[in-house]
This record gives C-alpha cells, structure tokens and sequence, in this order.
C-alpha cells in the first residue's frame, strides 16, 4: 500500500474513528472466505436468539480463519492505525438477506479496533454499515446505545454510510458507534468481521 494512501487511512481512524482501505482483500481470498464460512455456517447446529444471521468464532471451526485472524494482512495496518499490537478476539461471518435482519446503533468496546470485510458489493439499499463521524471521541455521550435496542440515528449530522464493494475492508475503532439497516432488496451482503483488543498508546 501507497504511503499517502495509509497515510490518508491513518488520519481518517484517528478523527473519524473508522478508515476504508478500497480493494484490499484480492476476490479470490474474498470467494475462499465465503466457501469456508457458508461451511461452517451449514454445519452449525446452534444459534443465537437475537443474532440469527451472525456466526461467530470461525477460528475454533477451521484454522484457515485463525491463520486469517493472527497473522492476515490487516494486523500489521490495525496495528500502525491503533498504535498497538492488536490482540485477536474472535472472526465472525455476517449474513443479511431479509428485510428483518439489522442491527442497531452501539459500540463494541472500550479499548481496540475491527476490521469488516464486504464480501458483497454492500450499500444502503442491502444494510451496508453505518457510522457517527468523531463518536470515539464522545464516548460518554453515547454510552446509552445497545445493539439489541432500536435507536434511530438516521438524521444525525455526523453520520455517515459506508458503501463498499466486495474485497473493500472498513478498519474503526471499536468505541466509534456504528451500525447497519435493514436489507431492503434482498441482494447478498455477506461480511467477514475480525475483533481485536488493545489500548491505543
């Protein structure tokens, strides 16, 4: 990558709390991501009640995610972006083909940083993930939000939709709220997510 381009992503994580790196993932890792997570995902056999199209911890179900997880190309970048060494969490693969499926305003936690890959050309029209620009740095202000309560944030003047193409990865901080509609086409929009912790120095 570029050095005005990581150096562009740089500054969009800090003052934005979330930075989109176009076309970072090559489509044929993005078609091994799909096949290996509809597996695991054909092969579950539990759910979660509030959370049905979220299959999380792909990295106990096949090395290739821990592989992905640990060592993939986006940690070295998580890593310049968060000013630490990003400790993996979990890998999780999204779904969203019904009108139904959405998941509220929130943030994650109090200190690391996410990457979600689309795996699907993704925008407002099939849920694409939404944020509040600057919300990391008004933590307090939004600590009421859950992402299994209904908020509607859609009038809020910082916020903003990001619409991405397969391959394209979002990389924020896990305190910028974010959150992602209703699909309303019914087109695919598949997401490969990976969570880290660590506490920006």
């Amino acid at each position: 990558m570029q050095d005005a381009k990581r150096s562009a992503l740089a500054q969009s994580f800090q003052e934005d709390g979330f930075a989109i790196a176009r076309g970072f993932f090559p489509q044929e890792t993005v078609a091994e991501i799909c096949r290996r997570a509809e597996k695991i995902l054909d092969q579950r056999s539990e759910f979660s009640p509030t959370y049905t199209n979220i299959t999380k911890g792909l990295e106990k179900a096949d090395g290739f995610f821990a592989l992905l997880l640990n060592t993939g190309p986006q940690v070295s970048l998580l890593q310049e972006l968060l000013g630490t060494r990003p400790i993996p969490a979990t890998a999780s693969f999204f779904t969203k083909n019904t009108t139904q499926e959405e998941v509220y305003p929130h943030i994650d936690s109090i200190y690391g940083g996410v990457i979600w890959v689309a795996l699907d050309d993704t925008n407002r029209d099939n849920g694409c993930i939404h944020f509040l620009k600057g919300s990391h740095r008004r933590q307090a202000e939004f600590s009421y939000l859950k992402p299994h309560q209904a908020n509607d944030l859609s009038d809020h003047p910082d916020l903003v939709e990001a619409s991405m193409s397969a391959g394209d990865m979002l990389l924020f901080q896990s305190t910028t709220v974010h959150w992602s509609g209703p699909n309303h086409n019914g087109t695919p929009r598949r997401g490969f997510n990976c969570f880290y912790t660590g506490k920006a120095e």
